[in-house]
């Protein structure tokens, strides 16, 4: 962790501030880098019978361009309150702090620099069907859903350091943990594991939680708390007033975590056999955590099967969705879309668990690892954000519940990988589902129309895409390793398109010829015919991309990563810009 520490002259009051990064980066330096923690302590002698609830530590914050946040800091044992934040934007930002009783607390000022670090999950800004990074990038997320004992102090150190080493080696990126942020006390599940005991509050179990967390961060795996703020099964609060308490506690604490999805209640809370919510009770509680939620986390709630009955609600930011378990792809796909919001993400937490006793009697028998992969395309299509389990049982059943690597079946992660592997090489952040646009249950389509189009092929059968103008240069990719790419030459209508002979399921992509160059000027992007000048600099985009329609911020930022970059002039060399463009075919 680097630090960098500073007396500060306040009353009775001793504050010592802190910067934090939680990732091995560069040496440090006396900035904190943007997207980093910012902490400061406050040490406070006045007495309080219940510091938790007799007094607040509040804060405003001000940042480089003038605006205020007001934030608020937490009690942490003893006489230390802190104060924990995260700057977004770089420059000199400043804080006043005070005690609600009035005690003094603590003013200061620190240096946010642009840095390395990778922005926190968000909603992606440029195209919200996808998770991304407050910096732009859309984000694949590789989700494997953790049983109850991952966060127990009764599980070895060095158990979990081996299976998180797993987890990154087969290229998992989130994990859904069960058990968090309460123990869902019940056999079989979290009863047993001491998992950290955050209601009533206690300043020591949360800071159990936190070092567990902070590793996390150090790996860069995102956490999606399975049981949320009020799981089943745990000991929530069940007063209002208590409520709003352990949540706003527990976001002082949390909020400023770069790697954690927000979740209201699971699993399922509103399930029919055994609610233990009503709907209006989740609103409720969910329209708290977002009147709260000063670093915009996306916020959703754990649903029964069926379609997303919070979809439309304001304060949730993303869909979760159990189902549809299915080898039905084309079925499935539908129902995905219909709980898909046009302008939130969508995570599919319970639709393709391996193993797993509900779906083994939804379909019939368990899934194959061509349906595993095939299953985990159409999830991909369907813009959604998969959570793989591997069970045998329960989902906290099997490797998912042992969490140690030898239990894994590894041809079943190995399937999902291979779709996984294959969708991060090809471009999606500027793409939407647009089944619309291809003919044929087997089809399933991203789109950026005019620009680009994914199409996967359930079947190695001929497909027809509706496009807009053309032509466009056709490339077949194998789904099998190692990906064998297949040049299917130009199509000016996209009618039956064949895939190459062999194989079993293939991805078409649809992009337009390099024959315009892209060019921003007084903070507008357009097209302009390539010229030979342009060619020979190297100044002209792998892709057309229709740009026409996007502001120009959506534009620099809503391409995920490529091997190349493009340099747009303008009226002068010093306000050339260079953009992210997508992978070059």
């Amino acid at each position: 962790m680097l630090g960098q520490f500073f007396g500060m002259k306040t009353l009775p009051i001793v504050a010592s501030l802190i910067l934090v990064v939680l990732k091995p980066y560069p040496a440090a330096s006396a900035d904190l880098p943007q997207w980093g923690r910012f902490e400061v302590a406050f040490t406070n002698a006045k007495a309080y019978a219940d510091p938790y609830r007799d007094v607040s530590l509040d804060a405003t914050f001000t940042r480089p361009d003038g605006r205020t946040v007001r934030f608020w800091g937490f009690y942490d044992g003893g006489q230390v309150w802190r104060l924990r934040f995260r700057p977004d934007l770089p420059g000199t930002w400043r804080y006043e702090a005070v005690f609600s009783d009035g005690t003094a607390a603590g003013s200061g000022r620190f240096t946010c620099a642009k840095g390395n670090l990778p922005g926190p999950i968000a909603v992606h800004p440029a195209n919200p069907v996808w998770f991304g990074r407050r910096d732009g990038d859309a984000v694949l997320i590789r989700g494997f859903h953790v049983g109850d004992r991952f966060f127990a102090a009764n599980w070895g150190d060095a158990a979990r350091a081996a299976f998180l080493d797993w987890v990154q080696a087969q290229g998992y990126n989130t994990l859904s943990c069960a058990s968090h942020y309460l123990n869902r006390d019940a056999k079989g599940r979290g009863r047993g594991w001491d998992t950290p005991r955050l209601w009533p509050l206690n300043a020591g179990e949360f800071a159990r939680l936190e070092a567990m967390l902070d590793e996390l961060v150090r790996r860069d795996l995102i956490v999606y708390p399975f049981a949320g703020f009020f799981g089943r099964q745990s000991n929530f609060p069940q007063e209002p007033a208590d409520q709003l308490l352990y949540i706003r506690y527990a976001y002082a604490r949390l909020g400023a975590y770069p790697n954690l999805l927000l979740n209201v209640a699971g699993p399922e809370p509103l399930l029919r056999e055994s609610p233990y919510l009503q709907r209006e009770q989740v609103n409720r509680l969910g329209a708290a955590i977002q009147a709260i939620n000063v670093f915009a986390k996306p916020l959703s709630v754990h649903n029964r099967t069926g379609h997303d009955e919070f979809r439309d609600e304001p304060w949730l930011t993303y869909g979760t969705l159990q189902g549809p378990k299915t080898v039905n792809r084309a079925w499935m796909g539908r129902q995905l879309l219909a709980s898909h919001h046009a302008e939130k993400p969508l995570l599919a937490q319970e639709t393709l668990w391996s193993g797993n006793t509900y779906h083994i009697r939804a379909i019939g028998r368990d899934y194959s690892d061509d349906d595993l992969r095939k299953n985990a395309f159409v999830i991909h299509f369907s813009a959604a954000a998969l959570v793989f389990a591997d069970n045998a049982g329960d989902s906290s059943s099997g490797f998912t519940g042992s969490l140690d690597p030898k239990d894994a079946r590894t041809n079943r992660h190995d399937a999902v990988k291979r779709a996984w592997d294959l969708c991060a090489a090809l471009p999606f952040g500027h793409l939407k589902p647009r089944p619309d646009l291809v003919q044929g249950a087997h089809a399933h389509c991203l789109a950026l129309p005019g620009c680009e189009y994914l199409v996967y092929l359930e079947r190695s059968e001929p497909v027809s895409v509706n496009i807009e103008g053309g032509p466009y240069r056709v490339t077949w990719h194998d789904t099998r390793r190692p990906y064998p790419r297949h040049d299917g030459g130009l199509t000016s209508d996209a009618k039956n398109l064949t895939p190459p002979p062999g194989g079993d399921d293939w991805v078409l992509q649809l992009t337009r010829p390099r024959t315009q160059v892209i060019r921003e000027r007084d903070g507008r992007v357009s097209l302009k015919p390539r010229t030979a000048k342009a060619t020979a600099s190297g100044r002209f985009c792998p892709k057309v991309l229709a740009l026409r329609r996007l502001t120009p911020s959506a534009a620099a930022r809503c391409i995920s990563t490529c091997p190349r970059r493009v340099v747009t002039p303008s009226r002068s060399p010093t306000a050339a810009r260079t953009l992210p463009w997508t992978r070059c075919s």
